[in-house]
């Protein structure tokens, strides 16, 4: 008795063509732009804030001691100075305060740069027509501008301590309550979009890496969860979004930045290799390996 193999269809074990999309492209053009302004601003920062990095709660970086900061102390902890209005811009202390001042006026760009980006990608992974991903682009969108608005609720705050005469008297609460509610936000769409990338059929990217990607924003989104009872973890949960950005950036950038590069040759069997050697029509010749 004999049984006849089936032919293998063409393509069935070959990836497809890469989906691109004017959708898919504004997102990466938003992670990079992201990508950028945040090594400026965080390059910035770094040379210009003349004090250690270390403040209350074990948090090392200083906009997100200001953030948390719950009563004064903490404040001036940061600032070096309990009059950061009249502080010497010569000083140490001036030149933090000035430096503080200076990221809060550039977070208001990246406010815009990174809250659309949310939205975007989440979209992005959320188009069909039907009413889950409806109900998804819109609770999205919604989290994207509530957590903008308490941002820069947050920012306005900011500077009204650096241009604070005396922060003894400033009530620390009007930047540490919208920063909260900001980090609770992000963490809600973080694990929003971890749950539309787990359930999405879009052809964007493969099963397995949406897989992967469900389970980083997973892991972002219950961090800043935890962070908001512990701080010093929130900056643990910025560094794995951040690692996500960039890997989001190479994967939805990847298919156009490919097609500009030269594509390599891929070897051919010939039954008359000589001849068509002799005629300059093969250079290379590939021996298959003895068993």
């Amino acid at each position: 008795m004999t049984t006849e193999s089936k032919p293998m269809m063409k393509g069935a074990c070959t990836p497809g063509m890469p989906v691109l999309t004017a959708r898919r492209f504004i997102t990466g053009l938003l992670a990079l732009a992201m990508a950028l302004f945040a090594v400026l601003a965080g390059n910035q920062l770094k040379h210009r804030y003349p004090f250690e990095h270390d403040f209350h709660d074990k948090i090392d970086s200083p906009v997100l001691a200001v953030e948390l900061s719950s009563n004064a102390e903490q404040l001036k902890e940061v600032s070096h100075t309990a009059a950061p209005a009249t502080a010497d811009a010569k000083s140490e202390a001036g030149a933090a305060v000035a430096s503080l001042r200076t990221n809060t006026y550039e977070d208001f760009v990246f406010i815009l740069l990174y809250t659309s980006y949310l939205w975007q990608f989440a979209g992005l992974f959320a188009s069909g027509g039907d009413s889950a991903s409806i109900v998804h682009r819109r609770a999205i969108a919604g989290l994207a501008i509530l957590i903008a608005l308490f941002d820069c609720a947050e920012n306005i705050g900011i500077l009204r301590a650096l241009n604070a005469s005396d922060l003894n008297k400033f009530p620390a609460q009007v930047i540490c309550f919208p920063s909260r509610c900001k980090w609770g936000l992000f963490a809600l769409a973080l694990l929003l979009t971890a749950w539309i990338l787990a359930k999405s059929a879009s052809l964007i990217y493969s099963l397995p890496t949406k897989r992967l990607l469900a389970l980083g924003y997973a892991t972002a989104g219950a961090l800043l969860l935890i962070g908001l009872l512990k701080p010093h973890v929130i900056e643990v949960a910025t560094n794995v979004f951040a690692l996500l950005v960039g890997i989001n950036l190479v994967g939805l950038l990847g298919p156009y930045v490919e097609r500009w590069l030269p594509r390599p040759r891929i070897p051919e069997y010939v039954q008359d290799f000589c001849n068509r050697k002799d005629q300059r029509h093969a250079d290379v010749a590939v021996y298959p390996k003895t068993l």
